[in-house]
């Protein structure tokens, strides 16, 4: 599934499998199926050290799908997982199974 990834936050964990999302109020470390996915190599998006909380709630969501949306701007928007982990990172997320290509310097 080419959107699909595991995010930790304030409010859980969340599994998102494209168009089925599974979780649970607990942490990653609470939820074995989660931790599991991430085991196996599943991007792990790890939001609890993001403290501006409104420039993250204005983040655009993954995609379900892969696809693109053309108008991504705002919340109402979509980007693929990748666009999405750069945005995410900048505000301080960690990753883990970064699913981005390796940038040589």
């Amino acid at each position: 599934m080419p959107n699909a990834h595991v995010i930790c936050g304030e409010g859980g964990t969340f599994i998102h499998l494209g168009w089925t999302t599974v979780s649970t109020f607990a942490p990653i470390e609470r939820f074995p199926l989660a931790a599991l996915a991430v085991a196996r190599g599943t991007p792990f998006i790890d939001i609890r050290p993001i403290s501006d909380v409104i420039a993250f709630a204005n983040l655009p969501r993954v995609t379900r799908d892969g696809s693109v949306d053309p108008d991504h701007s705002g919340p109402g928007g979509s980007v693929s997982l990748t666009s999405y982990i750069d945005m995410v990172e900048e505000l301080g997320a960690r990753i883990a199974n970064d699913p981005r290509p390796r940038q040589s310097t």
